[in-house]
Order: structure tokens, then C-alpha cells, then sequence
């Protein structure tokens, strides 16, 4: 216990709301044999092969849906910023919090040396107008982040502009579409 200070599921932490898992009574009937990333990864297959979320989505008459699956860290004096930019832009719940701080820079991962960071994570989905343009809330969020002086994890889709994160450009990041 005196090794971190909270946990969730020691695999399934980061996907659980997707399915209702953190909900308390879909949890009891929930086998936790069945909440690991394996079985994750073969619902969300199901789903992009079957389309059950976007039916679902339908029915509730949601327009559409940005998959935001991120990492970010900023400086320790920005983490009230830019919390309070993300409720306002995003509103996504939960979001998971935890210091750092690096003995060491690396091109693709540019942090200062010795200076305390806060990794926010958030990982789901979030509701977008019809028609919106690809990764239009992965990149407010990248741009926030920018300049809020913090870095975006690249694990997951990245949209940088090269004018912001030429580094990354060099480093074989996805070519995006033009800034909206």
C-alpha cells in the first residue's frame, strides 16, 4: 500500500468506462477475469466490425464521436489551467493525475530535467458536431497543451502541426490535416 497512493483495475484502469465498468452494479456481475486489455481489445473489434456503438449513438440521437486517448503532461503550475481549460473544452471524466519529473530530456520526449510535471490522462470518447473535422479535440488539446509549455504522449494519434512540433514531425508523426 505505501507504493502508490490509489489504484484502479491493475490492467483494465484505463478503458473501464467505455463499457460501464465503473459503474458499481455493472462491476459485481462483471467477472474481473474479464476486465484486462485482451478482452478490451476484442470488444472494441466487435464494435468497429458490427457498428454497435455508432447504432447505440443513433438511437440517442448523438451526431458523432472522437476517440480521445491521450497522455499529456504540463509544468506543475499550469495543472489548475489547464484542468479548468479541459472541463470547459473537453469535459471528460476521469481524468487521471500523477507527478513526474525526468533526470533527462529526449528529442521525442522534451521535458526539463528536474522540473516537477503532472501526467494527465483521459482515455474515451467524447461527442463532436456531424461533420467535424478529424481529431478536432485531440488538437485543441494538443495546441493547449503547447502552450501551457507541456507534451503530449505521441502512443496515440497525434496531430501536430509541424510549425508547432517540428521534432516530432522528423520523428515520423502522422502528416495532419491542415489547423481548424
Amino acid at each position: 500500500m505505501n507504493d502508490y497512493i490509489w489504484r484502479w483495475d491493475t490492467d483494465w484502469f484505463w478503458c473501464s468506462g467505455a463499457f460501464g465498468a465503473q459503474n458499481k452494479w455493472i462491476r459485481r456481475i462483471w467477472p474481473a477475469r474479464y476486465r484486462r486489455s485482451d478482452v478490451f481489445h476484442k470488444i472494441v473489434g466487435l464494435d468497429e466490425r458490427f457498428g454497435i456503438i455508432r447504432t447505440l449513438d443513433k438511437i440517442k440521437k448523438i451526431p458523432g464521436r472522437e476517440r480521445v486517448i491521450q497522455d499529456i503532461e504540463v509544468p506543475l503550475d499550469k495543472v489548475p489551467e489547464f484542468l479548468d481549460w479541459f472541463d470547459a473544452e473537453v469535459g471528460m471524466r476521469p481524468v487521471w493525475l500523477c507527478p513526474l519529473r525526468t533526470t533527462r530530456s529526449w528529442p521525442a520526449y522534451p521535458l526539463e530535467p528536474a522540473k516537477t510535471y503532472v501526467n494527465a490522462g483521459f482515455w474515451g470518447t467524447v461527442e463532436v458536431p456531424a461533420g467535424s473535422p478529424e481529431g478536432m479535440v485531440n488538437r485543441k488539446i494538443e495546441q493547449a497543451v503547447h502552450e501551457m509549455g507541456g507534451h503530449k504522449s505521441l502512443y496515440s494519434e497525434a496531430f501536430y502541426d509541424q510549425d508547432i512540433r517540428p521534432d516530432v514531425r522528423r520523428r515520423g508523426a502522422r502528416r495532419s490535416a491542415p489547423e481548424i
